[in-house]
C-alpha cells in the first residue's frame, strides 16, 4: 500500500504545524511570528532581552520590515507549492514540488527507502551516502492516508494518494 504517489498535506514550517490545503498567506504569518525573535537573533545579532531602556535602532527596524516581508512571502510560497512524495517498487523515493498551473517541478531529489511492515517503519537514505538517513515512524498506513512521524524533528507529516502521473 505505500507504493505509489502521495501529496504532502500537512506537515511542520519552522516548528508550525501547517495545512497545505488552507491559505498560506495567514499561515506564513504564524510561522513568521514563532520565529522572528530567532531570525532576529541569528541575521541580525539582535536580543531584545540584553537592554530593556534601550530603543530599536532605525536600521533593525527597517531590517525587521524586509525580512518579515521576504520571508512571509518565501514562506506562503512554500506551504502554496504541492509537494509530492513517489515510492516505487525498486525502493526508490521520488521526492519534489510541483507547481498545478504551470507544471514546472522544483527542488526534486531522489532517494532510497526500506518499508518494514513489521515495526511500520521507515528507513529514507540518499543514493549517494548513506550520513543523511531519516527513520519514519508509520503511524497511520490506509489506502488513501499516510501519516508519518520524523523523530528527530518531533514531527507528524500527513499525505494523502493521488492519481500516479509523471512529472
Amino acid at each position: 500500500m505505500l507504493l505509489g504517489r502521495w501529496e504532502v498535506v500537512s506537515y511542520s514550517e519552522q516548528g508550525v504545524q501547517v495545512d497545505k490545503k488552507q491559505p498560506a498567506l495567514p499561515q506564513a504569518l504564524s510561522v513568521y511570528r514563532h520565529n522572528r525573535i530567532e531570525r532576529a537573533r541569528q541575521f541580525y545579532s539582535y536580543s531584545e532581552y540584553e537592554d530593556y531602556s534601550r530603543h530599536e535602532s532605525r536600521d533593525y527596524r527597517e531590517w525587521a520590515e524586509r525580512d518579515s516581508s521576504v520571508e512571509v512571502a518565501r514562506v506562503a510560497a512554500a506551504i502554496a507549492l504541492p509537494y509530492y512524495a513517489v515510492f516505487f517498487a525498486d525502493s526508490t523515493l521520488a521526492l519534489y514540488n510541483k507547481d498545478a498551473v504551470s507544471n514546472q517541478v522544483s527542488f526534486s531529489e531522489a532517494r532510497h527507502f526500506v518499508f518494514v511492515p513489521a515495526t511500520m517503519s521507515v528507513d529514507i537514505m540518499p543514493v549517494l551516502n548513506t550520513y543523511d538517513r531519516w527513520q519514519v515512524q508509520v503511524l497511520l498506513l490506509s489506502a488513501t492516508k499516510l501519516t508519518l512521524f520524523l523523530p528527530e524533528t518531533a514531527e507528524v507529516v500527513e499525505l494523502v494518494k493521488t492519481p500516479f502521473s509523471l512529472p
